[in-house]
């Protein structure tokens, strides 16, 4: 056997020193084909640690140059939460427990603005000098220039919890929303809900899916990671919906009209695919701050207004505070192969699919939560491309329009030829009728003007006659009766 090792063993002189870049090369090389570096040869480099190449995470960073992003959920056997609230429904082994994957960044060109760096319309140092721009939150893009601190994995209802209890008030559509997500879930991982129609058992839990978002899944096994494939039902038949339940902090002051707004949101978001809460989360899919205003505790401001700065809560202290835990790239692997996080680059590799975020037109998104919209730096440019392509096409359809009525105005008429020309537009029954019309009427022009001729010669001397008597009467009686007329007339206006 040391004769073996002898032979295995290296030349200290034909060793050479492999630089920073050389590792990351051949750890990434590493990555995409043994992610979990199971290989005999890749096993070296589990010693690198998971901070390699990354932001110093013993460092000291202001607090507005911190952003964090939620990455998608993903199922782990082997890493269970602690606590109670994991148990499958049947007293077995243990549920597989559902985790929330995040990344922490920082920010190295954060110049001291506070908010308004990334918000403002104006920037300002630490030194309160207005600087040329601010910073973009982008850590969601490829290109962003934030320097990735970690990637952690977080119970999957604490970290929908931990955003719903500091960022809304109580009233808030997303607040309602959250909660109401949250009591339809629960928080156990997999639990027994009843018997599908062929009477087999069915458990129920969360079910991460594609693009970072979640739905409640239906399984055929206790540890909730086998789909029951042969059912028709959804979570929903159940009846595992719930009452309107704002928390313990409800001082009861809100109106009966306000209620019932809150009491539709709350109903509407308990169904099986979740769809408003995965709408209301999907911001947290992009770059965001980990500090921010107004900051609330349980629907509530902290402070008068929630905006001092001893009263804001740090978001990823919350997160790490609360069951979070280093997500390494065995970790990682895990969603990325389940197909259920978004992407994300680690050490040279590629995690998770593509999404909005990631490609060109969503770099430079993100949501601001004070204005209650997302917002993009190039948002004028895009509205003006927006307007000149509605033009373009808008004038394109009326040109169309127009080209197609003026063909089915020209196809509606025969095509006209030297023979088309002699061509009647009757058809024969109608040119006969028309004859007959015409002799008829021609034989009755034919007497009327034989009659005519033999009458006007009397019919010249009596106009004669006619004519002078009536002149005559005309200048004898004109100013009588033309005055009463005119008279009557005046009179019956005046009245």
């Amino acid at each position: 056997a040391k004769q073996i090792l002898m032979e295995h063993q290296p030349e200290p002189g034909e060793l050479q020193r492999m630089t920073p870049e050389d590792i990351k090369v051949v750890y990434g090389n590493a990555m995409k084909s043994d992610p979990l570096l199971e290989d005999e040869n890749n096993k070296w480099m589990r010693n690198l640690g998971d901070n390699y190449d990354l932001a110093d995470v013993g460092a000291e960073y202001d607090s507005w140059a911190q952003g964090y992003r939620m990455l998608g959920g993903y199922i782990d056997c082997d890493n269970h939460k602690d606590g109670g609230g994991s148990g499958s429904g049947d007293g077995g082994d243990g549920a597989c427990s559902r985790w929330m994957m995040w990344a922490a960044y920082v920010n190295p060109n954060y110049a001291g603005g506070g908010r308004n760096e990334y918000f403002g319309n104006k920037y300002y140092d630490a030194y309160g000098y207005e600087t040329s721009s601010g910073s973009k939150l982008d850590c969601h893009s490829s290109n962003t220039e934030w320097e990735l601190l970690g990637v952690y994995r977080q119970e999957f209802y604490q970290f929908i919890e931990q955003i719903s209890k500091h960022l809304w008030a109580i009233d808030d559509y997303e607040y309602v929303v959250a909660l109401a997500g949250l009591a339809y879930m629960t928080d156990d991982d997999c639990y027994y809900v009843g018997s599908n129609e062929y009477g087999n058992g069915v458990y129920a839990g969360v079910q991460p899916v594609y693009g970072g978002s979640f739905q409640m899944g239906l399984y055929s096994d206790a540890q909730c990671i086998v789909l029951d494939g042969d059912t028709a039902m959804t979570f929903d038949d159940f009846g595992l919906t719930s009452d309107l339940d704002l928390g313990s902090k409800d001082d009861g002051s809100l109106s009966d009209d306000a209620l019932y707004q809150l009491y539709q949101y709350w109903t509407s978001a308990q169904e099986n695919t979740l769809e408003l809460l995965n709408e209301v989360y999907s911001e947290y899919k992009y770059c965001t701050l980990c500090m921010d205003y107004p900051t609330y505790q349980d629907g509530y401001f902290i402070g008068d207004y929630g905006t001092d700065d001893d009263d804001l809560i740090n978001q990823c202290w919350k997160f790490h505070s609360h069951d979070s835990f280093v997500c390494d790239a065995s970790c990682m692997a895990l969603g990325h192969y389940q197909g259920t996080i978004t992407q994300i680059d680690y050490l040279g590799t590629t995690f998770g699919e593509s999404w909005d975020g990631s490609s060109s037109s969503g770099a430079d998104t993100t949501f601001d939560h004070v204005e209650k919209g997302y917002t993009s730096s190039s948002a004028e440019s895009k509205f003006e491309k927006f307007k000149a392509n509605a033009f373009l096409t808008f004038s394109g359809i009326m040109f169309i329009a127009t080209f197609l009525a003026f063909s089915v105005a020209r196809g509606s008429r025969d095509p006209i030829d030297s023979s088309d020309k002699k061509r009647s537009l009757l058809s024969k029954e109608e040119r006969r009728a028309a004859k007959s019309v015409s002799s008829r009427r021609s034989s009755k022009s034919a007497k009327s003007k034989s009659s005519s001729n033999k009458s006007s010669t009397g019919k010249s001397r009596s106009s004669s006659r006619s004519k002078s008597a009536s002149k005559s009467r005309t200048r004898g009686g004109s100013s009588g009766r033309g005055g009463s007329r005119n008279t009557g007339s005046r009179s019956g206006t005046t009245a």
